[in-house]
């Protein structure tokens, strides 16, 4: 199952409403589980970044429908990146001709 690694930030809607940031974590929850998107590990951060997930997905399609989902009520903004475990990444290089 691919791992896909999310940088996310607030926008001013959801900085105007973060005391509801809570309840909408809980919404966030269900979206994933909807699309079979399965959080590895969510941090909130400081700096560039409001958040960071990890997150399996069985494909492209379904993180895509997920965080869609989730950015749809316009509280977040993110950037997603493809990731690949070190022992994937072995397999890739090994592969290498």
């Amino acid at each position: 199952m691919p791992t896909y690694v999310v940088l996310g930030n607030w926008t001013q809607k959801r900085m105007e409403a973060i005391k509801e940031m809570p309840d909408g974590l809980k919404g966030a929850t269900e979206t994933f589980k909807k699309y079979r998107v399965k959080p590895k590990v969510l941090v909130f951060t400081m700096g560039r970044y409001d958040l960071v997930g990890v997150f399996d997905a069985p494909n492209a399609e379904a993180m895509s429908k997920a965080l869609l989902s989730w950015s749809s009520q316009g509280l977040l903004r993110t950037e997603t990146l493809l990731g690949f475990t070190p022992e994937k990444m072995v397999q890739i290089v090994n592969g290498i001709q």
